[in-house]
């Protein structure tokens, strides 16, 4: 866990010192190396593990690695078209959002985040970064004690807020329990930055899921934007609007959406995710 700490501190120095002093590309190489070395933490690095009931998740529309249903299979067709996403163009941290609230983005981002664990070669680290009406702790029935709030406004080390859940390897959750007042202040912040560099920097392996705000109710995403990688775009038949999407599209840029999910389609189970 202090290495986790550790890959914060120097994610912050390397921001203070490209701010401040042009790097020679030695240097650069070499501070970068110094990050990932003292970054690096072990997929045997015991986290504090939290119980889960499978079959009352399930019940939730939650999926796991092992089910058979067409949700997991749709599941793992997403997985696969984001995974050579990240082999071929290096993109790790992914969020996920709708235009509107209700739309059933932080459900995906639970069962996306679980199909990509499921995959030997990669570690995954579901972060909910949705401040204001969080809801991942919530969809998976968990009540650690320290919430991504806490470390916001008080002196912890990240460790403090990063679980595992019994029984999935591979994948860590970064939960948020109690709304925050100044949801904006905080992803524009250097704590959220550093946060997201941290975990970036814990191995060459890693992919972050994050579980954003509605897109078009408040500045949030536009905040946190600039941290993320590429964004996974909610759309609910029957509800979700033409207009709204295209408003997420000219706001994210249509290059850094690089999927979208239909729920609660109408078509058969198998055309359903």
């Amino acid at each position: 866990m202090e290495r986790i700490q550790r890959a914060l501190e120097l994610a912050h120095v390397r921001r203070a010192l490209d701010a401040e002093s042009p790097l020679s590309g030695q240097s650069s190489l070499e501070e970068r190396a110094m990050l990932r070395a003292a970054a690096h933490v072990a997929e045997t690095t015991e986290l504090p593990r939290l119980a889960i009931d499978r079959a009352r998740l399930r019940a939730r529309k939650v999926v796991f690695a092992e089910d058979s249903t067409a949700a997991a299979r749709a599941y793992r067709m997403l997985r696969a078209q984001l995974l050579q996403r990240a082999r071929s163009s290096g993109l790790s941290a992914i969020g996920i959002v709708s235009s509107a609230s209700g739309e059933g983005k932080t459900l995906t981002a639970v069962n996306l985040a679980l199909s990509l664990a499921a995959d030997p070669n990669y570690s995954v680290t579901l972060v909910d970064l949705d401040l204001r009406r969080p809801a991942v702790a919530t969809m998976l029935g968990i009540t650690p004690p320290l919430g991504l709030e806490t470390w916001v406004a008080e002196e912890h080390p990240v460790s403090s807020v990063l679980y595992g859940l019994e029984g999935i390897e591979r994948l860590s959750v970064v939960p948020t329990l109690t709304p925050l007042a100044a949801a904006s202040e905080a992803l524009a912040g250097s704590k959220t930055r550093d946060l997201i560099e941290g975990l970036r920097a814990m191995d060459g392996r890693r992919l972050l899921v994050v579980d954003l705000p509605p897109a078009l109710l408040s500045d949030h995403v536009l905040t946190a934007a600039p941290l993320l990688d590429a964004f996974i775009l909610l759309v609910t038949e029957g509800k979700t609007l033409r207009d709204d999407v295209e408003r997420v599209f000219e706001l994210l840029g249509r290059d850094r959406i690089v999927g979208t999910v239909l729920n609660r389609s109408s078509d058969s189970e198998q055309r359903a995710y």
